[in-house]
């Protein structure tokens, strides 16, 4: 998602974050700044409704069932009998739902997701349940050697799906197609889908704003714009890094290695059995709009995801805040 707003701030959009959207129509919206408490009233041509589970709370036509998935992590494959590839289990008793063993290129393994309906309130943050971790292990346990109990899960998160209500069935046989709506005030709404679609649902998001609200634009780029970093593979064979920093940052590496202005102690893990650098931290500081621990530890490392290892890295994330130029409100 970070490559997704640099990509489009380098072609000329304004990026705002911490700022929350109120009393939403299709001229535009009232923003309060969640860190001042300021607000401002944003005039716009065209307005894109791209909130997921809280769409329905913006347009009130919108009407949502969002389904909880879950993840389970493990820190390396080894509680797992040394497992090395991926995994697609049939669920026992079931006809369409399957559980995923997906290996991570730092060693970590996640296993899920899950499809639970999400009863009351949207959470900002949700959480897994323990039903849900009896269900992915269990279903894990139908296919390895070994036995995995919740004492091998090294942490676990949670998203929100946010699915169209058809008042019908289970969560998991709502489908997942995405959908385009525009309200009785011009707002365009753009919900369901995943995350492997995202390209063609913005341009049907953006194709329907052009249309609703009679403006004029020039052919859709999305279908094959490069994000920052991203090259052939040519390109990035002449990168001068690391192969785990070209993965991660493609033809960009180089600047990230720059961070660590000659100091070697910056190219080195934060901590013990993490990958991650200082450079790494400072450059999502400089350059990725991180703001504060949890921006650099959730949102742009996911060292979060193990509790441990966050109370670890938690001293080299406030480091690289501090030396940040220039200083950042927190």
């Amino acid at each position: 998602m970070v490559s997704l707003a640099r990509t489009a701030a380098g072609l000329g959009a304004r990026v705002i974050t911490r700022c929350s959207a109120r009393d939403v129509t299709g001229e535009g919206a009232l923003l309060h700044d969640e860190l001042t408490g300021d607000r401002l009233r944003l005039r716009a041509r065209a307005v894109v409704n791209a909130t997921g589970v809280w769409a329905g709370d913006l347009v009130d036509e919108i009407r949502l069932r969002p389904s909880r998935g879950t993840h389970l992590v493990f820190r390396d494959a080894a509680a797992l009998g040394g497992l090395r590839t991926g995994l697609t289990l049939a669920v026992p008793g079931e006809v369409s739902r399957f559980v995923l063993v997906l290996p991570q290129p730092d060693g970590r393994v996640y296993v899920g997701p899950t499809d639970e309906p999400l009863d009351g309130p949207v959470p900002d943050v949700p959480e897994p349940t323990d039903d849900e971790y009896d269900y992915l292990l269990g279903t894990l346990n139908t296919v390895l050697h070994t036995t995995v109990t919740r004492r091998d899960v090294a942490g676990a998160f949670s998203g929100l799906r946010p699915l169209l209500d058809t008042r019908s069935g289970h969560t998991s046989d709502l489908s997942r197609r995405h959908a385009v709506l525009v309200s009785r005030t011009g707002v365009v709404t753009i919900v369901g889908g995943k995350l492997t679609t995202y390209r063609r649902m913005a341009e049907q998001a953006v194709d329907a704003a052009v249309r609703s609200s009679g403006l004029e634009a020039g052919p859709c780029r999305t279908r094959r714009l490069p994000l920052v970093g991203a090259a052939p593979a040519r390109v990035l064979a002449d990168v001068r890094a690391s192969r785990r920093m070209i993965s991660r940052y493609g033809v960009e590496a180089p600047a990230v290695i720059r961070e660590a202005a000659g100091d070697p102690a910056d190219l080195r893990p934060v901590a013990d059995g993490l990958d991650v650098t200082a450079a790494e931290l400072l450059f999502a500081v400089r350059h990725e709009g991180a703001l504060d621990v949890d921006d650099l530890l959730h949102r742009r490392a996911r060292i979060g995801l193990i509790a441990t290892d966050l109370e670890r890295a938690r001293p080299a994330a406030e480091e690289a805040l501090a030396r940040a130029e220039p200083p950042l409100v927190r």
